[in-house]
């Protein structure tokens, strides 16, 4: 199991690789999953580009997750560091907490949850509640 994190060069000091390695570890043990991914950490410019091109939104968002056709890797996950910025001072925490929430909720989009509904969410977000060990308020 290889998991990949990857920084744009304009925050490339400011993340955190082996604590997100860590929690992408922790959620793939937590699924039972041993794959390989990739975690890319951006800007909103680029993951805006990004969900227009794959996902037909012309806005940024937080994060998007790309599943890949392979047993043995799961996909890739980019992130924003700009609105990981923005949620993490609206919720009151660090940037690194908000980091870790955003690869865990990538990495069980890869594995097939999904949030569209009500129901969806409720059980996406108490899955990130046990896997990050703590209560998210969303």
């Amino acid at each position: 199991m290889s998991i990949d994190i990857r920084s744009h060069s304009e925050f490339s000091s400011r993340v955190q690789r082996a604590r997100v390695q860590r929690i992408a570890q922790k959620a793939l043990r937590a699924e039972g999953v041993k794959a390989s991914l990739t975690i890319y950490i951006t800007t909103d410019a680029e993951i805006h580009k990004l969900n227009r091109a794959f996902h037909a939104t012309d806005a940024p968002t937080d994060v998007l997750a790309f599943p890949a056709d392979d047993s043995d890797y799961l996909g890739d996950i980019a992130i924003s560091y700009d609105t990981a910025k923005r949620q993490a001072h609206d919720a009151g925490w660090r940037i690194a907490d908000e980091i870790d929430l955003l690869a865990v909720h990538g990495i069980l989009h890869l594995l097939g949850y999904d949030d569209v509904t009500p129901r969806k969410r409720a059980k996406m977000w108490k899955r990130q509640e046990e896997i990050l060990g703590r209560t998210i308020n969303a």
